[in-house]
């Protein structure tokens, strides 16, 4: 088997994180060096993993860099220890046994293929399906979560599936990707990285696809709360930031016209979003919008992050079991 390294990143979600690394470790093969990225947690994370696993190598950072950043830290870390391939993983995904090695197959059977992804399912409720991969329809920018909220044995059976992207919150990349294209995009921050850097890859004629014979286990926004109003906030300014840049070209009309479909699309989902409340959510929608064309971000507010937190706390209780973090947009 090739030298593969995990990287996983952590903010402020210690105890999944363990769960993650743990199951990496029981994994049948495919997994040779693990790498854990604390991502600015400032909560005693660190310490939490270096008292409750071995044989990680921990990488903690100063600050929140991101979803994109935070990772790229890792795989830096990764590449430079002669990784020929790498998966990430979200803190909150869990993996069984056999999934690295039915990745590893996919890759092994087509040279073509340089990013894989599995069947991502819902950890509160495993019938439920995430994502089978990611549809991009370029001309008007809609986005779809392929198979998402359908039940597990409705889905059709097969071994490898090509689709535009996979889920960032699992993803098994050669390392000539990184080679060709460089690391995830750093401007996003959170959110849409992993559609962006599997269109960069499809441009240097590296396909995607998903594995149907692998799975995890994905609880979905517990860094950023699941009714945090941010989640809408980078939902509408990662959104259009993809759009602007897939596809390359064309003409000013129709760019504008795939921005403004984005933006509706996004204003859509907040209004029928049940666990982002409406009013927060479209103020923050629109600060996305604002942001998107001024080329600003909204990045590492604690004081936001705290309070959207504090509010999550009764909501996630009260909201039912399973969801994920989009279907489409």
């Amino acid at each position: 088997m090739v030298r593969t390294v995990a990287v996983v990143l952590n903010h402020r979600t210690a105890a999944d994180a363990i769960l993650a690394v743990r199951s990496l470790q029981a994994a049948d093969e495919g997994i040779t060096d693990i790498v854990l990225v604390d991502n600015g947690s400032g909560d005693g994370s660190v310490e939490l993993f270096e008292r409750h696993l071995s044989g990680v190598e921990i990488l903690p950072l100063a600050e929140n860099r991101g979803f994109s950043d935070g990772c790229n830290a890792g795989i830096q870390r990764a590449l430079d220890s002669n990784a020929a391939r790498i998966l990430l993983l979200n803190s909150d995904v869990v993996v069984p046994p056999d999934a690295p090695a039915a990745l590893h197959r996919v890759l092994d059977a087509d040279p073509r293929i340089g990013i894989v992804g599995p069947i991502v399912r819902c950890r509160r409720n495993p019938d439920l399906l995430e994502s089978m991969g990611f549809s991009y329809h370029e001309p008007s920018g809609r986005m779809r979560m392929l198979g998402h909220g359908s039940r597990a044995e409705q889905a059709p059976a097969f071994e490898c599936r090509l689709v535009d992207a996979v889920s960032g919150s699992a993803m098994l990349i050669r390392r000539e990707v990184f080679t060709a294209i460089g690391l995830l995009a750093s401007d996003y921050f959170f959110g849409f990285e992993d559609l962006d850097f599997c269109c960069r890859a499809r441009a240097k004629r590296f396909l995607t696809a998903c594995a149907g014979s692998a799975y995890v286990l994905h609880e979905g926004s517990r860094s950023i709360g699941r009714r945090s109003a941010m989640r809408a906030y980078f939902a509408t300014r990662n959104h259009l930031l993809l759009a602007s840049r897939f596809p390359a070209g064309g003409s000013r009309l129709g760019r504008g016209l795939r921005l403004a479909n984005v933006l509706a699309l996004n204003v859509a989902h907040t209004i029928g979003a049940a666990d982002i409340p409406t009013v927060r959510g479209l103020a923050a929608s629109a600060r996305g919008a604002r942001d998107f064309v001024t080329g600003r971000s909204q990045t590492g507010n604690r004081k936001q992050e705290t309070g959207d937190r504090k509010r999550q706390e009764g909501g996630d209780r009260r909201e039912e079991r399973g969801g994920a973090r989009r279907g489409s947009l």
